[in-house]
């Protein structure tokens, strides 16, 4: 296991992990007058659970007070952090976690064991970096199983009131109600989600809808210029 940057497996073994299949869902719903029961309005996901069991491995000369000690200053991170579980580290998978319960690591002997708990309020793991270049219509292949959201670097082809980048499968789009010229630099961020003209907020029109890549083919079009497309694969499940 590797959290916060450091690799805990000289110390610990932490190879039985567990955790559920999926991540529980948080499901809205409205009530609808003259019709029975609710209506399905949306489902989000929840923070999932990652249980570790680590056992020492130390020896009966080790100075365990010091070890604990030690162990404890690597696992307090009072933010979310990396962590690389064992059994998906071969697959490149990390989540962005926090340790919410150290179980009994304080009272444990050269021998002995505790069930770490992190909570990853971002259920979904992170996979490898993609990138992709987008001039005029161009197909955008992601891997990973579940939704990401890229940051979009465009250099327009020249001066244009507008600059509009389209998802040509779903129809959403980002049009920049800004007028831009071939030297601005412009950066639609779509998780934040905001837009960008050398480094200032830029407006975006009333209908623009910043959009998710999904895994597999995605069409995009850009109106003007060529566009750099970075994102992160996304892993849902085990």
């Amino acid at each position: 296991m590797i959290y916060n940057g450091f690799d805990f497996a000289p110390w610990f073994d932490t190879r039985l992990i567990t955790r559920s299949l999926l991540p529980e869902y948080e499901i809205a719903t409205r009530d609808v007058p003259g019709q029975p029961g609710s209506r399905f309005m949306r489902a989000d996901l929840k923070p999932l659970t990652i249980d570790v069991a680590a056992a020492w491995r130390a020896r009966p000369a080790d100075d365990m007070a010091a070890l604990r000690r030690l162990m404890a200053s690597r696992l307090m991170c009072l933010k979310e952090a990396e962590l690389w579980l064992d059994d998906e580290r071969h697959l490149g998978l990390r989540y962005m976690a926090v340790l919410t319960s150290p179980g009994a690591l304080d009272t444990l002997w050269h021998t002995g064991e505790a069930t770490l708990t992190f909570t990853a309020y971002d259920p979904v793991a992170y996979g490898a970096e993609g990138r992709a270049t987008v001039s005029g219509t161009s197909g955008v292949q992601v891997g990973g199983t579940f939704r990401t959201y890229p940051t979009v670097t465009v250099r327009p082809g020249g001066s244009t009131s507008a600059l509009r980048l389209t998802n040509m499968g779903t129809g959403e789009f980002v049009q920049i109600d800004k007028a831009v010229t071939a030297s601005s630099a412009v950066v639609i961020d779509m998780a934040a989600p905001q837009a960008t003209v050398d480094g200032s907020p830029a407006p975006v029109t009333f209908e623009s809808d910043f959009f998710p890549l999904e895994p597999g083919a995605n069409s995009l079009k850009l109106s003007s210029g060529t566009a750099t497309v970075q994102w992160t694969e996304r892993y849902v499940g085990r």
